[in-house]
């Protein structure tokens, strides 16, 4: 079979945790495509990253480079029904959300990570909102099955837009890659902070709630605590708001925006953190909790139920409230043994994650649909 990876959607930087989703999943599905071959869409700036020029350099992989931005207008919906035709597919599998136009003249295996949207309208833009709202739910109704990381997930596509059971399915993504760590180990260590840190890799979107743990660390600090705090993730035009919040509390010297590090970097990071701190108001999964547990970073986490679920048993769970979370933070971090704990069953919970299955599912999705 021919199978088509639809990835004009997705603009480095721009995607998060969905693009890391992207990159790691086809590395893990081309061992296990035997005599089936892959059609890999993606924009000319995706293609010319190391990890993409080395699954488009695999035998069964075809690369299809395209900038669809030319062909917006009238004619986009017809340049991409020709480009998945040329293509001579089978099925099709659209990793961000929707898919266009709807419905295609060929099976389609589509992924939602999450409609945060219905949850937290008012951290959407008008416009974005009212695109999500008219994008996502035809393409749910047109898509031949849906693949979404959690239970929580899936529930909420049932219950907001009335997506059928017998399409869904819940498969959970990994953390890091094998060879992403060993080339992270075989790297020279950057020198030790000179304090001990907490660690939040997150977006400066609204969701992500840095201004709870900013608000949390300045109350730490008035007690005494030495603890810095290190942020990593892609700033947008809220970074100016979060650093105003910063010098208002008096945090300057103990909050450092690190932005978008190298995957070696937020390894490191991981590592030699005292703990993640993940006050996140909703996610659909929560990647960097998995690659927390899996190095042995200590999570103290939010109540969001995407969170919940992901996290499981292996994690200290916080209401969204500074006093809370100060309190929290300040007990864990002041009891070695209830670290170590945290870190055992992190390890026990990351080992749950496992993108051998996590490719497998989807392969067996798009051979089942292909064969249909």
């Amino acid at each position: 079979m021919r199978f088509g990876i639809q990835a004009l959607s997705l603009r480095p930087g721009q995607v998060g945790g969905q693009g890391v989703f992207i990159r790691r999943l086809l590395q893990h599905m081309l061992p296990q495509l035997g005599g089936d071959e892959l059609v890999l869409f993606m924009r000319p700036e995706l293609a010319t990253e190391q990890v993409c020029q080395r699954i488009g350099a695999h035998a069964a992989v075809e690369a299809v480079v395209e900038t669809p931005d030319e062909h917006y207008g009238d004619g986009y919906a017809a340049w991409n029904v020709r480009l998945l035709e040329q293509a001579a597919l089978d099925v099709v599998f659209f990793p961000l959300s929707f898919f266009f136009p709807r419905p295609l003249p060929l099976p389609v295996l589509l992924h939602v990570p999450d409609i945060q949207h219905e949850y937290f309208p008012e951290y959407f833009p008008p416009e974005q909102l009212a695109w999500r709202r008219e994008r996502i739910p035809e393409s749910l109704a047109w898509a031949d099955a849906v693949i979404t990381y959690t239970h929580f997930s899936a529930s909420g596509l049932r219950e907001k837009y009335g997506a059928e059971p017998s399409k869904l399915n819940v498969v959970p993504a990994g953390g890091f890659l094998d060879h992403e760590l060993a080339e992270a180990a075989e790297e020279r260590p950057a020198p030790a902070a000179g304090a001990p840190f907490i660690f939040y890799p997150a977006a400066d979107w609204p969701h992500k709630n840095h201004e709870t743990l900013l608000r949390a660390l300045a109350r730490m600090a008035e007690q005494g605590r030495a603890e810095h705090l290190v942020l990593t993730g892609m700033l947008s035009q809220r970074g100016d708001v979060l650093r105003a919040l910063i010098a208002q509390l008096g945090l300057t010297e103990r909050v450092h925006f690190l932005g978008c590090v190298s995957q070696n970097e937020l390894i490191r990071l991981y590592r030699t953190a005292r703990a993640l701190a993940f006050p996140s108001r909703f996610e659909g999964f929560g990647l960097p909790l998995v690659e927390a547990m899996q190095l042995g970073c200590p999570v103290i986490a939010s109540r969001a139920e995407g969170v919940l679920e992901t996290a499981g048993d292996a994690a200290l769970f916080c209401d969204d409230d500074p006093a809370a979370w100060a309190a929290t933070l300040t007990d864990v971090l002041a009891d070695e043994a209830r670290l170590g704990e945290l870190r055992e069953r992190g390890y026990r919970r990351a080992a749950d994650f496992d993108w051998s299955r996590c490719a497998a599912a989807h392969l067996a999705l798009l051979r089942k649909l292909g064969a249909e």
